[in-house]
């Protein structure tokens, strides 16, 4: 498969069960997240090296369902989905026509994305910093406290009960940037959106499957 370049084992994607009282940004990010069961959103995500120039950029569609549930579908340039279903974790690339399973929990673990449907309060793990009114948003900077995470620092562009975009840096200095174009908050979505059956004839790789 494609190496994994979205932001799901690298950011706490929407959802900080809980925050400290803080500053702006917190306070915009608590709003959006107070009473969060799903979400949808469309997204626009960009690859930037640290020199400036883009690598890659990619389209696609997020769903996520608290607790513990999402889908990820990237439609351009390519295709390829990620369901955590909340037992399971799966990795469908269509143009190779395989399928990656693992255990969700042994899959994600203690990383960021875990906080999809996280319950620890997030200056738990993480040291929060107010950035700042830039670019029409308010942001929010997290650095990770623990030792072993793959990113330096995260920072999020916040507007009132709104996430409106991402930006994850690495230690090389590489920034994965996710844009949301259109963010619903609550909206209905089928519960079998969050299930997966590998299509039949491809190849499925992983562990009790």
């Amino acid at each position: 498969m494609r190496p994994l370049t979205n932001l799901l084992l690298s950011i706490p994607l929407l959802a900080f069960a809980t925050l400290a009282q803080g500053g702006e940004g917190q306070q915009h990010l608590e709003s959006f997240l107070s009473g969060l069961d799903t979400m949808r959103a469309e997204f626009v995500q960009t690859l930037v090296e640290a020199d400036g120039s883009i690598v890659e950029e990619s389209q696609g569609e997020l769903l996520v369902k608290r607790p513990g549930r999402f889908r990820l579908e990237y439609l351009k340039p390519y295709r390829q989905t990620y369901v955590a279903d909340g037992e399971r974790f799966w990795m469908y690339d269509h143009d190779l026509e395989q399928v990656s399973v693992r255990e969700q929990g042994d899959t994600l673990g203690d990383t960021p994305a875990m906080l999809l449907s996280g319950t620890r309060p997030i200056d738990e793990g993480f040291e929060i910093k107010e950035l700042g009114y830039h670019e029409g948003f308010t942001w929010l900077e997290l650095r990770p406290k623990g030792g072993d995470a793959t990113f330096e620092s995260i920072r999020l562009a916040l507007e009132p009960n709104l996430l409106r975009a991402m930006e994850m840096v690495d230690g090389l200095g590489q920034i994965t940037r996710l844009y949301f174009n259109t963010v619903e908050r609550n909206p209905g979505i089928r519960p079998a959106a969050f299930d997966f059956q590998p299509p039949e004839g491809v190849d499925v790789v992983g562990e009790g499957y």
